[in-house]
């Protein structure tokens, strides 16, 4: 199915009553001009103590999970055997 009608209005196309152009608002909803990259994220980085005690949580998780991964393929073989 093919459409007749621009998807983008014209340039010297003048808005009908009640109708907001959309080239009335040349700049971002935040102040920025059309075009321009994102500011970066500011992301606060974990460091020190914080750091070691994720470092060793996910090391615990991760040797919880493969000896519960291990022990349950353990049950199965010897329950089939």
């Amino acid at each position: 199915m093919t459409t007749t009608t621009p998807l983008r209005p014209q340039a010297d196309a003048t808005p009908l009553k009640g109708e907001e152009p959309a080239l009335l608002h040349p700049e971002r909803p935040d102040g920025l001009p059309r075009g321009s990259r994102f500011p970066a994220p500011q992301v606060e980085k974990i460091r020190g103590a914080r750091l070691l005690v994720v470092w060793a949580g996910l090391a615990a998780g991760a040797w919880a999970v493969a000896v519960g991964a291990g022990y349950g393929l353990y049950v199965i073989v010897q329950s089939v055997l």
